[in-house]
């Protein structure tokens, strides 16, 4: 078995702590796992310049991380990197860009983040001149892409890129499933029919992204997995996945733990001294089939992968 999360914010501790890329609580202990590492390249307040220099910090310390860690992590572009590292006995990580604002509206800066290895993109984190982000405030348009972001998502198109939308507003969801030649993720979303918060998936947006290949992570951050604190559990966490089940079926669902982006909050009932993949894993073997378990643990995402990396 395999292990894959959609969105882990790692490399952030990396540049605020020094931390290793690879560290006990963020990658599987049992099985090997490709982690999409997301690089922030959005901040509130900071201008489209910091958000460039922000990712191209980050682009230089998983440069550094991948040489320090080679023995343990390799870096890969393809599907082809991707079994290559796994038979090696390694653990794998695949750039993406969380938040477009850092390109500066440039489409050569996103064509030179492509080029360094990045190979999924969202377009928005706050409101940029790209896209609209969840964050509306009540009463404010919602319009979506912008024309700029309809260029960038066609240049994408081109250089293969695959776009992410989980932090995108409702219509500019709509836009990209629109836009994209390749099925879209949403690397760190849950269902809004389970948790009403404007960063999952309404039932209409989570049918049309996978009625197209796409694929969903699920986000153990509390907030987005029940309005009620008694179910920020991990047996809450997998309402949503049985949500899905019920719905959409079990190929397209998977981890997108927003791991080292929530300010260290999770499920109560994890334990963040070891993996919190493995302990997953654990509940979902003890609950599940074992086909099940080996869906969502890696094996949908990397079927993605396989044709659209």
């Amino acid at each position: 078995m395999y292990v894959v999360d959609s969105h882990c914010d790692s490399i952030q501790q990396v540049a605020a702590r020094n931390h290793p890329l690879v560290n006990p609580y963020n990658f599987s202990q049992k099985y090997k796992q490709l982690q999409m590492v997301a690089m922030f390249c959005s901040w509130p307040n900071e201008t489209p310049k910091d958000c460039y220099k922000r990712a191209t910090r980050y682009m230089g310390l998983f440069s550094v991380a991948m040489d320090n860690e080679s023995d343990n992590i390799a870096k890969v572009k393809t599907y082809a990197d991707v079994e290559k590292a796994f038979a090696e006995n390694k653990h794998a990580a695949l750039l993406a860009i969380e938040g477009g604002t850092g390109i500066m509206g440039d489409p050569q800066i996103f064509r030179e983040f492509y080029n360094f290895g990045v190979r999924v993109f969202g377009l928005a984190w706050l409101h940029n001149d790209l896209a609209k982000s969840n964050r509306l405030e009540e009463g404010e348009e919602d319009t979506g892409l912008s024309d700029l972001g309809r260029e960038i998502v066609t240049l994408g198109n081109e250089l293969g890129m695959i776009f992410d939308v989980s932090h995108l507003s409702d219509k500019a969801f709509w836009d990209v499933i629109e836009l994209a030649k390749k099925p879209v993720i949403a690397t760190h979303s849950n269902f809004r029919d389970v948790c009403p918060h404007s960063r999952n998936l309404t039932k209409d947006m989570a049918k049309a992204l996978i009625d197209k290949g796409g694929g969903v992570g699920l986000n153990f951050y509390p907030k987005f997995i029940s309005e009620n604190p008694d179910e920020h559990t991990i047996a809450g966490l997998f309402k949503h996945l049985d949500y899905c089940l019920e719905n959409f079926g079990e190929d397209n669902i998977g981890f997108g733990g927003d791991i080292d982006g929530t300010s260290g909050r999770f499920p109560r009932d994890l334990d963040l001294t070891r993996s919190i993949h493995d302990q997953l894993i654990e509940f979902l073997q003890a609950h599940y089939s074992e086909r099940i378990v080996e869906k969502v643990a890696g094996e949908n995402y990397l079927n993605f992968l396989k044709k659209y990396l």
